[in-house]
């Protein structure tokens, strides 16, 4: 089963009426980001990251948060056997 590990980076808002989003990110995650979290493709690394809307606005009015969101492969839990089921075929 894949799942996905979520590390939030920041948070913005919408600009005026535009589809434009204004992301704050502070000095130390950048430089953190930029040593950890870089993905390389080819001969370049990317730092790839991820822009959602919130549920409600946070005390400081910002509507947006960024993340890294990083694919986690996690092994199925097995299946339980239900014990009625078993004591009915005894």
């Amino acid at each position: 089963m894949t799942q996905f590990e979520k590390k939030y980076i920041g948070k913005g808002s919408k600009v005026g009426n535009l589809d434009i989003v204004r992301v704050t990110i502070s000095k130390e995650i950048v430089e953190e980001l930029l040593k950890k979290e870089l993905v390389k493709y080819g001969e370049n690394e990317y730092l790839i990251f991820e822009v959602a809307s919130m549920k409600s606005k946070d005390n400081y009015g910002r509507s947006h948060t960024a993340y890294i969101s990083k694919r986690i492969e996690s092994k199925p839990a097995p299946k339980k056997r239900k014990k009625a089921a078993q004591e009915v075929a005894s």
